[in-house]
């Protein structure tokens, strides 16, 4: 298994190269999200990436408290927030308390000054490693890892940290890609390698250790889904970028105008579409519950 400290800094060199890209090619500076889109019952000119972030608030339990007290209504840690999309539409839209954290300051700057601009006044962000966060134990109503999971090396450990974490009766969601069938050749083998090494993951596990994780934790399964078919439209209006950016990534990173994370990035735009039509790996929802 790799190293913890050696993917902390891939995951760190990883985001603090590629967000601007996020911001730019992704229209995170608008909707803030970093993650794959949903477009099952996607309302016309609706958002696919806000549309998951809506689908799992529903699996969580999440109603609209906007009218509750401030502490009164749950209280969410996002655990690998990015520039803070799912806390501050959690927050501006349902009125949850969020804690978001993340690996790069950069990141955490920015997360603050969406959630000013779209008055998420119930949300906060810090620089934090979701590995060991600084928490006490039974804080949190909800733990919320949106393609962040993926990115933890030793991902039963973690789901042990984040079983302390939650108040009894605290759901755990996560939704992330899931490996599926082994390659079944060097080109497939090739693919999957750059799909994961360009976006930082060390690894996937499986649904059904995804399961023995959250049983080990001590948590119970309310739900799991997959989610493939419904993200795979987005998958490939991800994949059409690949087609546009690794020839010019490389022909940068080759002149020492760009970064290997840049062109792993590329790379893993290109993959990731390949490889999940392949069934190499699907892409899953949890939600998990903390008896009590």
């Amino acid at each position: 298994m790799v190293e913890a400290a050696e993917v902390k800094a891939q995951v760190r060199r990883y985001y603090q190269a590629t967000t601007e890209d996020y911001l730019k090619y992704y229209q995170t500076d608008w909707h803030h999200h970093m993650h794959f889109g949903f477009d099952r019952d996607l309302p016309k000119g609706g958002n696919p990436t806000e549309h998951l972030v809506r689908y799992l608030a529903g699996l969580a339990g999440l109603g609209d408290t906007g009218k509750a007290l401030p502490d009164e209504s749950p209280l969410v840690l996002d655990a690998g927030c990015g520039v803070g999309g799912s806390a501050i539409w959690l927050s501006r839209e349902l009125g949850c308390r969020t804690v978001g954290i993340t690996l790069v300051e950069s990141q955490a700057r920015m997360a603050r000054e969406f959630a000013r601009r779209g008055q998420a006044l119930r949300t906060r962000f810090a620089v934090n490693d979701f590995q060991t966060p600084a928490f006490k134990e039974k804080s949190f109503d909800v733990i919320w890892a949106v393609e962040s999971f993926d990115h933890s090396p030793d991902k039963a450990q973690w789901v042990k940290v984040m079983a302390g974490l939650l108040k009894p009766g605290g759901r755990l969601i996560i939704a992330d890609g899931f490996a599926a069938s082994p390659p079944r050749d060097a080109s497939q083998a090739k693919a999957y390698r750059h799909f994961l090494e360009g976006w930082a993951v060390p690894h996937l596990c499986t649904f059904a250790q995804m399961r023995e994780y959250g049983a080990d934790a001590g948590l119970e399964l309310s739900y799991e889904e997959d989610l493939s078919f419904d993200v795979l439209p987005h998958s490939l209006a991800i994949f059409r970028f690949g087609l546009l950016f690794i020839p010019w990534r490389w022909l940068k990173r080759s002149l020492g105008f760009s970064s290997t994370e840049k062109l792993g990035n590329a790379l893993a735009t290109f993959y990731q579409y390949k490889t999940l039509k392949a069934q190499l790996w699907r892409y899953g929802a949890f939600c998990f519950r903390k008896p009590g």
